[in-house]
């Protein structure tokens, strides 16, 4: 018993150690994200605000007759869309299908809904097939409220709430649709949020206070292990 316990305390620490000392390193991921793009920035950011951009990529069409999977994004990575294979209609030519996800400046009025992303549309040369969705991908600002879900609309609105699937990355939030349209991340105007809010939401402070308290915890079963492990020895000595 006590061997297995050195051995799994061995394999934490090397792993550990491992971790913290080759690159991408023990804290990939937990650096702040770049500085949000706005097309219409909140006044503490127009001074340094740079405008976002676009993103355009042609899907061909695989030997079997359906459209390959894909992953779309903007150039700045703000936007994403992905989708499996045969999320479009084949064109009858078997043409590429052209998509594009743009930030737009000029979007139907979002009502009780506070929108904490641009609002970026998605088209496409071709139309989605019955019963595929789109995974969206929508960057939010570290500096703001984190929003609660997605909003979306077709043409002239309504907004609709298109839920929440969660995201690996931090400052990203994702959700399915089945159509193409216009997107955003957002919360209910009266959801009480707060700027302090957001940055505890945001995963700065959470993740380095997590990956400190594995590393503590750890390194204090070291100790503990060599003296049971000495105890261990000394009683078979003496035996």
């Amino acid at each position: 018993m006590r061997a297995r316990l050195a051995l799994l305390v061995a394999a934490v620490v090397a792993y550990a150690l491992a971790a913290w000392a080759v690159a991408p390193g023990f804290y990939d991921g937990i650096a702040p994200p770049q500085p949000y793009r706005w097309v219409s920035p909140p006044p503490q950011f127009r001074g340094s605000n740079q405008q976002p951009l676009s993103g355009h990529q042609s899907v061909k069409v695989g030997t079997n007759g359906k459209t390959d999977p894909a992953t779309v994004f903007t150039q700045d990575g703000q936007a994403a869309i992905s989708f499996t294979p045969g999320a479009f209609v084949t064109p009858p030519d078997h043409a590429p299908v052209s998509i594009d996800i743009k930030p737009q400046p000029v979007f139907p009025d979002p009502g009780g809904i506070h929108l904490s992303t641009n609002v970026y549309c998605v088209t496409a040369t071709s139309t989605l097939a019955a019963g595929q969705q789109l995974l969206v991908t929508l960057q939010y600002s570290d500096q703001l409220p984190a929003p609660s879900s997605m909003y979306a609309y077709q043409g002239s609105g309504p907004w609709q709430n298109i839920g929440n699937t969660g995201s690996a990355a931090p400052f990203y939030l994702s959700a399915r649709s089945s159509t193409l349209g216009c997107f955003s991340a957002g919360y209910p105007a009266d959801a009480g949020q707060t700027a302090q809010g957001a940055r505890v939401s945001g995963g700065q402070a959470v993740p380095i206070i997590v990956a400190l308290a594995i590393l503590v915890v750890v390194l204090a079963g070291i100790p503990l292990a060599v003296i049971r492990r000495r105890s261990g020895g000394d009683g078979e000595d003496e035996g």
